[in-house]
């Protein structure tokens, strides 16, 4: 039925090309004037609001990942993965932005976390940059940049919407968004959304609420500015993944076993046990602010000033006890952009970045009193002390002490760039420069007697981008681009944990950051009636960094050193068609990897076969179709076809048979209603064919974890825009 459903798709596109042909748009500009510097020598992807309502897309992660070339979760629970950067790679190497603001994570360990933090009304637009981007944006953008847009990002036009939304037996959703120009000046918006779901397994459940308000203020015909805030707060309980085994002997019904867990320790220094039930947590809060400044110096400069402040926590473990455990959160900063226009299509933009971000999670490790931790026996209670230097109460039993734990982050980020667009007749020429100071800082106190580590890593890095364009006619143009980008470490590699004089210690790491070289060709033209997109690219890197046990001196040693050389290669290719009633959209994405060990890594760990057929956790085909008709000018129907391609779940050749994760295939159908007064209609079936696939794998055999996807669901909706 799948089969069939392709090849009608397919015949129906090469029928309709016979026909008359209305090109339609194949780019939407963006809203930033640094992705628009970008756009002319680069494929900028962007979703917008009519998109997304259409498809039935209930938050971030599943629009993303419907972009071929991007997964979601493949490569680790709610991570992003742009143009195959793997397992390990794929959190570090992606910059996510909220209005031009950064929220990418500092921490994912031992907790991760989603960008599922702006429900799907309340957005504007999804720009993403694949592989690139480097002097605009930094650190971790080899994989790409995603900025997500909101409706208060300019509140020129403001919006006044209801809306509300089910998936049988999953999820609803309602919202309200109202705004108002109280005169020629003033303009205010507030917004509201609540979502209730439902997972895949029994008795678990995701709930989050979601606020924003803010105002637009003219101060004259030359200057503006504008104040937004968010907060978005979710709570639920939910299985993170599960055996292989287990999903299948108990499908949805699955319940994780209960256990029994230490939670502090008494006056009488024993430990106090608490049950708790297995399922993960879900607890986040996360706040925002954003200020912007707007100053139009003359017809050539523009200024523009971003503050910005967010801060809050994430869970998502299964300690339900305490307020410990959870990740906190902090980021405050700035961004100021200046671009002057030289000649007619020839502008220069310098950009400051200014911004620290802060991350930190402490608890309580409950461990046995000894002599060593300079406890001392209470004799007139009638402690001892054992042979292993234990103290023991009067009964011989032994006693415990709550040590607290703390991981405190900082990352403090200093950045001036330029970029230059020169265009002249045919030719369109980018040259930009960044140099970024990081200052790593950090405190630990971990357990195991590994000592306190309290300093600060300085990190200073160039990036430069040199492109060049050519527009052959008025439709068609070829261009080709280099960066050159870095990656520094995270917060669990920014440190090492090594023996120092026979003694533990924790130290900040020597290993460099890593340093990419990418390449990036492209074509755009309409062709055979269709608007069409070709992207080629490579990138490479020869001290990619790992972190691994190793032994020195007779001691076991956990060390960040940079072991690999890698490199990625693939294309990227996109159509699209309106013809007519009919609209059509194909993309095709190839993506292919390889890491060998660099000469530190063979001396380190030796010559060790890794995979000839690709980076762990990265599909090598991904392929998009979908098409829509316009029954009449206000009802429509549309239908997607998605392939996402099989990948390897291990790292090097000895894996076995369970080692490839297979294919899987989805189709969506979607039908919509557009009133003239403003109501509209929705509603359709996600996975049609009610397709069993995984979201994640890890392990092999009998030891396989995954994350299952929903099967076939039914959604409708409505909302009403005034």
């Amino acid at each position: 039925m799948k089969k069939g459903l392709l090849l009608f798709y397919l015949a129906l596109s090469v029928c309709a090309l016979a026909d008359d042909v209305n090109l339609g748009k194949s780019v939407i500009s963006p809203d930033y004037i640094e992705v628009e510097k970008l756009k002319s020598t680069k494929n900028v992807i962007v979703i917008d609001e009519k998109d997304i309502a259409e498809k039935g897309y209930k938050n971030v992660s599943e629009i993303l990942d419907d972009v071929p070339g991007i997964t979601v979760g493949t490569s680790g629970w709610g991570e992003i993965d742009i143009r195959g950067q793997g397992e390990g790679q794929a959190s570090k190497n992606v910059q996510v932005l909220v209005d031009g603001a950064p929220i990418t994570l500092l921490l994912n360990h031992p907790y991760t976390a989603n960008y599922d933090i702006v429900p799907v009304e309340q957005i504007e637009k999804v720009e993403i940059i694949p592989g690139g981007g480097s002097v605009l944006y930094g650190n971790g953008t080899v994989g790409g940049v995603i900025n997500i847009t909101t409706n208060l990002k300019s509140m020129a036009k403001p919006k006044n919407k209801v809306g509300y939304e089910f998936t049988i037996n999953q999820e609803k959703r309602y919202y309200a968004n109202i705004g108002e120009k109280i005169n020629d000046n003033l303009t205010v918006q507030l917004n509201y959304s609540k979502s209730e779901k439902d997972w895949y397994f029994v008795d678990t459940f995701d709930n989050t609420e979601y606020f924003a308000g803010g105002f637009n203020y003219k101060i004259s015909e030359k200057q503006a500015v504008a104040l937004k805030y968010s907060r978005f707060e979710e709570e639920g309980k939910f299985v993170k993944q599960v055996n292989n085994k287990d999903l299948k002997n108990y499908g949805r019904e699955y319940r994780p076993n209960p256990s029994n867990v230490t939670v502090g320790v008494d006056e009488n220094k024993q430990k106090i046990k608490k049950t708790i039930s297995g399922y993960n947590i879900a607890d986040r809060l996360e706040e925002n602010w954003k200020g912007t400044y707007s100053l139009n110096i003359n017809d050539n400069l523009d200024l523009s000033i971003d503050g910005f402040h967010n801060e809050g926590h994430f869970k998502n473990n299964p300690f339900e006890y305490e307020e410990d455990q959870k990740i906190d959160q902090k980021t405050n900063g700035l961004k100021a952009k200046l671009n002057y226009k030289y000649a007619d299509k020839s502008s220069v933009l310098f950009g400051l970045d200014y911004f620290k971000q802060n991350a930190s999670i402490n608890y309580a490790d409950i461990t046995t009193r000894k002599l060593k931790n300079g406890d001392v026996p209470d004799t007139a209670a009638g402690e001892t002390v054992n042979s292993w230097g234990s103290i023991l109460n009067a009964d011989g039993k032994s006693t415990y002490t709550a040590n607290q734990l703390n991981f405190d982050y900082e990352r403090y980020v200093k950045a001036l760039y330029f970029l230059n667009v020169f265009k002249y007749k045919d030719l369109e020429f980018t040259q930009g420069v960044r140099f970024d100071r990081t200052d790593w800082s950090t405190y630990k106190k971990a357990a195991g007697g590994w000592g306190v580590v309290n300093g600060t890593s300085h990190r200073d890095n160039w990036n430069y981008e040199l492109s060049a364009g050519y527009n052959y006619r008025d439709t068609g143009k070829i261009y080709a681009r280099y960066e050159r980008g870095f990656t520094g470490p995270d917060g669990m590699q920014i440190t090492d944990r090594v023996y120092v004089d026979n003694k533990k210690a924790t130290v900040l790491t020597k290993a460099e950051d890593e340093i990419f070289d990418i390449y990036e060709i492209g074509l755009r033209d309409y062709i055979w009636g269709s608007a069409f997109n070709l992207t080629l690219f490579y990138n490479e890197t020869d001290n990619q960094m790992d972190r691994f046990y190793h032994f020195t001196d007779g001691h076991l040693n956990m060390i960040t050193d940079n072991l690999y050389k890698t490199h990625r290669y693939g294309l990227e290719i996109s159509l699209s068609q309106e013809i007519g009633k009919f609209s059509f959209e194909e993309s095709y994405t190839y993506l292919m990897g390889k890491s060998d060990y660099n000469d530190k890594g063979k001396a380190i760990k030796g010559e060790v076969s890794l995979v000839d057929s690709g980076l762990k956790k990265v599909p090598k085909h991904n392929i998009m179709l979908s098409s829509n008709y316009n029954f009449t000018d206000n009802f429509s129907a549309g239908l997607t076809w998605k392939y996402t391609g099989s990948y390897n779940n291990f790292s090097e050749e000895n894996n076995d048979e369970d080692g490839v994760v297979k294919s899987n295939t989805v189709v969506d159908l979607s039908l919509k209603y557009n009133h003239p007064n403003g109501l509209s209609v929705y509603g359709g079936i996600n996975n049609l064919f009610n397709e069993d696939y995984f979201g994640y794998v890890s392990g092999s055999g009998n030891y396989t974890f995954v994350v299952p996807q929903e099967g076939r669901s039914f959604f409708a909706g409505f909302s009403y825009t005034f």
